[in-house]
């Protein structure tokens, strides 16, 4: 990859990007700098005007993939990693990326430029190093996109998963009345405002999960429980029980996201926490035999061979 930067009294500054990988990863140090910041536009392919005023780095590939080089910016780009050292990304920096899909970054990052992640309607997954603490910037991200975001974090030790659903807003009109009006929809307005002072507020988000119930699919909700049940990060015995609690009464719905989704992970622990009823692992076992799913199969007439012993209906696939 080769990069264009400039060097600032705070260390270097990512002006634009060149290769032949849409997955970028920026290096920690330039010229025994760390790179700190980005410039406005870097990854925009609606930059009016290239720079004049840059230097030149190439990392340790660049000489494999010459001749293959290309602008990383606009629909080039699918994923972006940040080094720890990134402290400030500037204005309009992925604006147009529409297929950016990931983003990594540490807690060292608190400076979001205005319009940063406009048109970026695919981004969809964070990862958060916490290195310095607890707050990060993910709730201006979240607060800037009304599509699902899953963010994970990592810090001494620790691993969080977290989903927060998308929300959008409608305009309905009233005709009798010529009264127009707005509907929200989705609950993830809501758990957008799951950050006090910049720290995930892990008991308020679990407190939400009413709206969810109300408000969002199956496999949303699924998805959110799941994430909070595997990775428990301050997640108190009461909300435990909730989680769990919908899962045994929307066992067969979850089942069939699970094996249309053939994620044997999940399945093993309804089981595991004793969440499948005989009938509700029964449907289970027909719609994996209807929808030809030969591994979720096996596994769930094994788990409610195990759970209810009886005779064993056999299928064929």
């Amino acid at each position: 990859m080769k990069i264009h930067y400039r060097e600032t009294e705070g260390g270097i500054e990512i002006v634009r990007c060149f290769g032949s990988d849409p997955q970028v990863e920026l290096p920690g140090r330039i010229d025994g700098k760390p790179v700190v910041r980005t410039a406005a536009y870097a990854f925009s392919a609606r930059k009016d005007r290239e720079d004049e005023d840059i230097k030149v780095f190439e990392t340790e590939d660049a000489e494999m993939f010459r001749g293959e080089e290309h602008l990383l910016a606009g629909e080039e780009v699918e994923s972006v990693a940040f080094p720890d050292s990134m402290r400030q990304i500037g204005r309009y920096l992925f604006y147009g990326c529409r297929n950016l899909r990931s983003l990594e970054f540490s807690d060292c990052l608190t400076d979001i430029g205005s319009g940063a992640f406009t048109g970026c309607w695919t981004l969809s997954r964070l990862t958060v190093h916490l290195t310095e603490g607890k707050r990060t910037c993910v709730s201006e991200i979240l607060g800037d996109l009304w599509q699902r975001i899953d963010v994970t974090f990592y810090g001494d030790g620790m691993e969080a998963r977290l989903v927060f659903p998308e929300h959008y807003e409608e305009a309905v009109e009233n005709t009798p009345a010529r009264i127009l009006f707005t509907q929200h929809h989705g609950s993830g307005n809501n758990y957008r405002q799951c950050f006090y002072n910049k720290e995930m507020d892990w008991r308020k988000y679990d407190s939400l999960f009413y709206l969810a119930k109300a408000q969002d699919k199956v496999d949303v909700i699924s998805d959110l429980v799941f994430a909070r049940l595997l990775y428990p990060v301050e997640l108190t015995d009461d909300a435990r029980r909730e989680y769990e609690e919908w899962l045994k009464e929307n066992a067969v719905s979850v089942a069939a996201y699970l094996t249309d989704e053939e994620d044997t992970e999940k399945l093993r622990e309804l089981a595991q926490r004793c969440l499948w009823s005989r009938e509700s692992i029964g449907e289970a076992v027909e719609y994996a035999a209807r929808t030809g799913k030969g591994e979720v199969l096996s596994l769930l007439m094994d788990e409610r061979q195990r759970l209810f012993p009886g005779k064993e209906k056999k299928y064929e696939l």
